[in-house]
């Protein structure tokens, strides 16, 4: 009976044993995934502060001028054919800014020229591509190539969304 007590015992020891090494297992897993994910949301500062000089940058450049672009409702390339896109941006534009030449309507051919290439390259956009960083990211390089195709000339250096909604 005794021995039988002692087997009991240890058997109890190694249950206890086992289950204090699978929450060890456990908490290491769970502390290697928080180090990861910390990790890699830390790069998350040092994008803001790259844009925060880039924008300071801009803002010291008396060589440009921004040109706001007012909202426009713009139909995306989603299958369902009921997505829009309420964009404004501001246009950060080389040079010193141009007068206009006393034309009536107040917009400009220039003005035209540049709703129809934002247009142009939206349109063929979905929303689930623009709803991600990168997509909106990519959205900058092909307008600002737009643009520039459509004026001419390397008139735009950057563009900010001042408005961006998804409907």
């Amino acid at each position: 009976m005794a021995e039988e007590a002692g087997k009991e015992s240890q058997k109890k020891k190694k249950k206890s044993i086992f289950l204090i090494l699978i929450v060890v297992i456990v908490l290491v897993a769970l502390g290697a995934g928080a180090f990861f994910f910390l990790k890699k949301g830390s790069s998350g500062p040092k994008n803001i502060q790259a844009q925060s000089s880039s924008y300071e940058s801009v803002l010291n450049d008396k060589n440009v001028h921004i040109k706001t672009i007012p909202s426009m409702i713009i139909n995306l390339a989603d299958q369902s054919g009921d997505r829009y896109l309420k964009i404004s941006l501001a246009l950060v534009m080389n040079g010193k800014e141009k007068t206009k030449s006393g034309e009536s309507s107040g917009e400009t051919l220039e003005d035209a020229a540049i709703k129809n290439a934002i247009i142009t390259v939206i349109s063929t956009k979905t929303s689930d591509t623009l709803l991600t960083l990168s997509g909106k990211e990519e959205l900058k390089k092909q307008l600002i190539k737009a643009i520039n195709n459509a004026l001419g000339e390397d008139a735009v250096k950057d563009i900010y969304f001042t408005d961006f909604i998804i409907q």
